[in-house]
């Protein structure tokens, strides 16, 4: 992920977070996995806490997938844990992938131990994060 793409999630969102910067991998995860076209080729659902930090994921899925709730292609459902389903619209393939408990505790850890800036670059680079519970490459 370069810099252009962390300035244009943070100008869509108003600040960098940890949450934020998950969104982005995810979406950009599940486009590549899918090989979906971003806007109007993937269809997102998500199911996480609905308040900040962990909803700010929202917001980077949105940026990095292109679905939006406006074209009504991205809905939050929610949920205690992190979840999220992708659909190629074209192909109708899906993936879900899913955020470790370890991985939430861990971004909120940096998030307190760290600031935004930081805890963000952290989740750039992290492993574990996340996890495939099915579809593309499960």
């Amino acid at each position: 992920m370069d810099e252009r793409e962390l300035e244009a999630a943070k100008a869509f969102h108003g600040h960098l977070g940890p949450f934020l910067v998950l969104g982005l991998r995810l979406g950009k995860f599940a486009l590549s996995a899918l090989r979906a076209r971003k806007h109007f080729g993937i269809k997102v659902t998500v199911h996480c806490p609905p308040q900040p930090p962990p909803s700010c994921m929202v917001d980077g899925l949105q940026v990095s997938t292109g679905a939006t709730y406006g074209k009504r292609n991205i809905e939050l459902i929610p949920s205690d844990e992190i979840v999220v389903r992708f659909v190629n619209t074209d192909t109708n393939e899906h993936l879900t992938l899913r955020v470790p408990e370890s991985a939430k505790e861990q971004m909120a850890t940096w998030l307190k131990e760290l600031g935004e800036e930081e805890a963000s670059r952290r989740v750039l680079e992290a492993q574990n994060l996340f996890e495939v519970v099915e579809g593309a490459h499960s």
